[in-house]
């Protein structure tokens, strides 16, 4: 095979500086290679058509001869594949027929996205179509044509997070995604929700494209692994970590797991913010735990629950959920600042001296009609932190333990 005759990494690298410097079009128009492209080579985390850029390597490699023409040699698993794996490059198809190719694939792209961000950390809407990591206006972007031979009924590839209705929910970490819920006739909510549990289910990592402003034309982008979903409260759980989560969180499994009182990670800094590491999972699990409702408020707006830690955060608190409660934000803060707290043993609400329960809002002091309860644990040791502060001295002789 004519290929044979390429065995230097180094030509592949100045074929593939060329065809960023001329820009693909260019490129493949100035040695004749044309058609739909299957397959791509991965050169410093870039892809770049595999048979144009073997032909133009093996060129550079001998240039008494030139580069190939395309009809010189095969692309494939073959021709320009073989040739370019054995010299250490990865190629990839972008139309694989198994899940391990879809998943090589998103995983490619992502870097290749990466590696195109402009210096703001942005790429433009062209790039993100370009790539297929997403190519509608809607919430989900599933593009069933290209995976379908993967899946029939369709493979969630991207996510669009516009910041206007949830805009808490995405941090470093990664983000609480909701289900779509729209006008459209038919069954297509429900379809984009079951592609995105199937992404989940197959372990293949979906892109979440971002906006800096509402009207900008630039775009983040990064590749995120699906760690669970909760029907009830509609909303998916998204991490940015490199590696697929070890299970899937389809229901809360928290009661048949030993409670783990501390052990969180410590904030670390981030600009001129802290950055709660675990706090966006936490915040998940509660809701999947308790459902998505402040017992003690009544609230059920999303956009305006937080999850409490009963052991706090900075004092090392855990991610467990029983280490929580779903709070609306005004009552997290009154929690935090210490004016109210729930008594362990009958699970009432106690208030600060000087303050009722309807002072904070709060419309059913108790929380002993839950299905799922706190740990014990958890609130024994919110509750002693709290009657300990001085300036709740004067109920220490009367929440005395009958």
């Amino acid at each position: 095979m004519i290929l044979d005759a390429l065995d230097d990494p180094a030509a592949v690298h100045k074929a593939a500086q060329e065809y960023r410097e001329l820009g693909r079009a260019a490129f493949r128009e100035r040695y004749g290679y044309g058609g739909v492209q299957r397959y791509w080579v991965s050169v410093d985390d870039q892809l770049y058509d595999a048979k144009a850029i073997a032909g133009v390597a093996y060129g550079y490699q001998h240039p008494d001869r030139g580069a190939l023409r395309h009809d010189q040699f095969s692309g494939g698993e073959t021709g320009a594949n073989l040739a370019l794996s054995r010299l250490g490059f990865a190629v990839v198809s972008s139309k694989p027929t198994t899940v391990n190719g879809e998943r090589i694939w998103r995983q490619a792209v992502g870097q290749h996205l990466e590696r195109a961000k402009n210096n703001n950390g942005y790429v433009t809407a062209d790039d993100l179509r370009v790539w297929g990591a997403y190519g509608g206006g809607q919430g989900v972007w599933v593009d069933s044509e290209r995976t379908k031979e993967i899946d029939p009924v369709g493979i969630a590839v991207g996510v669009l997070h516009t910041g206007i209705h949830y805009a808490d929910d995405l941090n470093d970490d990664g983000i609480l995604y909701h289900y779509p819920k729209t006008n459209r006739t038919g069954r297509r909510d429900q379809s984009e929700v079951d592609a995105m549990k199937k992404a989940a289910q197959l372990r293949v990592p979906v892109f979440v494209i971002s906006k800096p402003t509402p009207s900008s034309r630039w775009r983040d982008v990064r590749l995120a692994w699906i760690e669970g979903w909760d029907d009830l409260a509609q909303v998916f759980s998204l991490t940015f970590h490199r590696e697929a989560p070890a299970r899937i969180l389809s229901d809360d499994d928290s009661d048949g797991q030993p409670f783990v009182m501390f052990g969180n990670s410590s904030r670390r800094s981030t600009g001129s913010r802290k950055q709660r590491p675990g706090q966006r999972l936490f915040k998940f699990r509660v809701i999947q735990r308790y459902g998505s409702l402040c017992p003690l408020t009544g609230v059920t707006v999303a956009e305006m629950l937080d999850a409490a830690h009963l052991v706090p955060d900075a004092a090392g608190g855990s991610s467990d959920p029983r280490n929580g409660l779903p709070m609306n934000a005004a009552l997290h803060r009154a929690f935090d600042a210490g004016l109210f707290a729930i008594r362990p043993d009958t699970l009432e609400v106690i208030v600060q001296p000087g303050l009722a329960a309807e002072d904070l809002g709060i419309i059913v002091a108790t929380i002993a009609n839950l299905p799922k309860k706190p740990h014990p644990d958890a609130l024994t040791w919110r509750y002693e932190w709290w009657i300990n502060q001085p300036k709740n001295a004067p109920l220490l002789g009367l929440l005395s333990p009958s």
